[in-house]
């Protein structure tokens, strides 16, 4: 079962995989930022420090919201749109 763990707080939560990054860190007990919940607004971006292979592929919609916000998509990801895949990813909430 895949497991997300969310920094700075240091929590973690296993998780089924398809579980949305948002959901998952909910579930860690953090109450994470978002405003849309449809991938539109870029509120909910969060910095995945581990594990970006463990997340599903962005959308080209997400790719556009993340350039508008000038978040590399290397490195970040919107925690609303974006899937949990396998094994262990570690994001850091907030912008």
């Amino acid at each position: 079962m895949p497991k997300v763990t969310v920094l700075p707080a240091d929590v973690s939560a296993e998780v089924p995989a398809g579980e949305l990054l948002l959901e998952a860190g909910e579930k860690a007990g953090v109450e994470m930022e978002a405003g849309c919940f449809n991938c539109s607004c870029g509120t909910c971006a969060v910095e995945v420090v581990r594990g970006m292979e463990n997340l599903d592929e962005p959308t080209p919609e997400e790719l556009d919201v993340l350039d508008a916000w000038n978040k590399d998509p290397e490195k970040y990801r919107l925690a609303c749109c974006v899937k949990v895949l396998r094994n262990e990813v570690v994001i850091k909430a907030g912008h």
